[in-house]
């Protein structure tokens, strides 16, 4: 039988017996079969993957590299993720750099057809890439059980790579304004109406900075390389969303059933289409 991960709470209690409890049942999920034989394989077979062509007709290792950046969804969609990987993210008019989700990004660099060669014949990015698969099923198996501790986990992961990065004053907020997760837990935890993603771009991340700096003494998102801050945003993201859960509304304040709006907030994009548009033609460089 497949270990479901125990989250007997919501909210910051929640969160805190996930966190006393993770190593010991991250460890128990890796047991899982289906997952341990996807990578196995991968970490076998991927060094003999020498085009993108064999990427996208070995499904076993195909999977991994989506899984690893919560793209499992697009495993059907071969011609899509093609072009993703071969035109890579060095060119700022690649097709990476025109979706407004940040891991496609993320994706075409760490495969790296388009850029520099196949990074797959490389035993490090291999086991990183299953490192990052492993982690990524687990916080989804612990979203079956409570949609705000997968959201708040991902914030953890996701917000410390874009805070500790090279790019993170010239494109971090645009980063975090293309991840629907991250956009979710950061308007609720700032308390936004469902209407700001409706404003222009800039005007957003004008707004989000002000509150920032208000907030944490600075409006970079390198801010969040403090563990304090990460943590400070959580919470008030946890104790929003069960003030809303218990109003019958959205972390965005609107009308919605039980767990329906944020699973879809971890599975599709959904942003509002300005929005959508001028991530759509922003590049992160």
């Amino acid at each position: 039988m497949t270990f479901a991960p125990i989250v007997p709470l919501g909210g910051i209690a929640g969160l805190r017996f996930l966190d006393q409890t993770y190593d010991r049942q991250f460890e128990v999920f890796g047991r899982n079969p289906e997952i341990q034989r996807d990578i196995d394989h991968f970490l076998e077979n991927g060094s003999e993957i020498s085009t993108v062509e064999e990427l996208m007709a070995d499904t076993k290792s195909l999977r991994v590299v989506l899984g690893a950046f919560g793209l499992d969804e697009d495993l059907p969609k071969r011609a899509y993720i093609r072009k993703i990987i071969e035109e890579g993210s060095l060119d700022p008019g690649a097709f990476a750099n025109r979706i407004a989700d940040p891991a496609y990004r993320d994706l075409a660099e760490a495969v790296g057809f388009g850029d520099f060669g196949n990074r797959l014949v490389l035993t490090n990015a291999r086991e990183d890439l299953a490192a990052r698969y492993r982690e990524r099923q687990f916080e989804t198996a612990i979203g079956d059980q409570n949609v705000d501790m997968r959201l708040a986990l991902n914030f953890r992961r996701e917000i410390a790579e874009i805070a500790g990065s090279d790019t993170a004053d010239s494109s971090g907020w645009l980063r975090v304004m293309g991840s629907r997760p991250l956009r979710t837990v950061i308007e609720a935890a700032y308390n936004l109406p469902q209407q700001f993603a409706l404003l222009d771009l800039d005007l957003q991340q004008a707004e989000l900075e002000g509150l920032t700096r208000r907030r944490f003494g600075s409006e970079s998102p390198s801010i969040f390389t403090d563990p304090a801050v990460v943590e400070d945003v959580i919470a008030q993201f946890l104790v929003r969303s069960e003030i809303n859960q218990a109003l019958g509304l959205s972390s965005s304040g609107a009308t919605t059933s039980s767990g329906s709006t944020a699973l879809s907030i971890l599975q599709a994009g959904g942003l509002g289409a300005s929005t959508q548009a001028s991530l759509f033609a922003s590049n992160f460089t």
